[in-house]
């Protein structure tokens, strides 16, 4: 009756190796892949000449990614989460014992990338496209990170796709969870109820879908000069405050202003910044006359 009833959650010990103390998780080999897929992405680009780097640049302008994601990631959870969880400020340096925040690392990409904009004269709109859809493929590494740590799991629900989770926060490590499965410890005590596997719906709709929307919105379609940056803020905005709604609220925080999730509020926050960058986005192609590059208006979308 469960095999019909659920889906059996495919384990992956979230370690990797570990030798003595330090231990290599999947989740940080997921935000390598994920820079390495945005490094791919942004070097495609630039060949295409839809980014204003030269491919052999790109892995070096990526560097100013990396420092905004992990250092915008931490303050952000800090401040999102953190103080609402009851963090003393010290804390904030305790990257070892985990928590990133999206939105965090979002605002730390747009500062680092404004201010790379600002020291070399490039478009800022055009940076933006394209880490806009750089960024979609490593959301979906990450997620899929969050699933194999079995952290950030959906509401309780009965459907027939629905998952047990391992309880791994309950006894401090994977490790003591798997002796505690070897000892024999009855299987309500090592795994939750049924929920919704929310991580997977964000695999699918923040990272794989938006990438292909964005994607053909600027190399089919030929949108560019930051309506992709938009797009992805109002598209990336939508897809997670729907999801919210599957998705476990944040333990300690849970629901707040009009029984809305914290991560509803700032992606609410975010689509209403998307649409601001739609409205002050200029004509693109721009024209020769207005500074810009006479080719750019020639060139055809690839």
């Amino acid at each position: 009756m469960s095999l019909i009833a659920e889906i059996p959650y495919p384990r992956i010990d979230p370690i990797v190796v570990e030798i003595g103390n330090i231990a290599v998780r999947w989740y940080g080999v997921t935000y390598i892949i994920a820079f390495a897929l945005a490094f791919l992405v942004l070097r495609g680009l630039a060949k295409r000449g839809r980014w204003p780097v030269a491919p052999e640049k790109v892995l070096d302008v990526l560097f100013w990614g990396i420092l905004g994601v992990f250092i915008g990631g931490r303050l952000g959870y800090f401040f999102f989460y953190g103080l609402s969880l009851g963090y003393e400020w010290w804390q904030i340096v305790e990257v070892w014992k985990g928590g990133m925040s999206f939105h965090g690392g979002l605002l730390g990409v747009i500062v680092a990338y404004w201010i790379y904009a600002k020291r070399t004269g490039v478009g800022r709109g055009e940076i933006f496209d394209g880490l806009a859809l750089a960024t979609t493929p490593g959301l979906a590494c990450v997620r899929f990170g969050n699933f194999i740590n079995a952290e950030l799991w959906g509401r309780p629900w009965e459907g027939p796709w629905a998952m047990r989770f391992p309880l791994y926060e309950n006894f401090k490590s994977p490790a003591l969870w798997e002796k505690a499965k070897e000892s024999g410890l009855p299987e309500r005590a090592l795994y939750g109820p049924l929920r919704h596997p929310s991580q997977l719906y964000e695999v699918a709709a923040e990272g794989i879908l938006l990438y292909f929307i964005l994607r053909w919105l600027m190399l089919k379609r030929g949108w560019g000069g930051g309506r992709i940056a938009a797009a992805f803020l109002v598209g990336y905005g939508a897809f997670r405050f729907v999801i919210e709604f599957f998705r476990q609220p944040d333990q300690g925080i849970g629901l707040g202003f009009l029984d809305l999730s914290r991560g509803q509020m700032l992606c609410t926050g975010m689509i209403a910044a998307g649409i601001i960058v739609w409205l002050m986005c200029k004509p693109w192609p721009p024209k020769a006359d207005d500074g810009g590059d006479a080719e750019a208006k020639e060139q055809e979308p690839a």
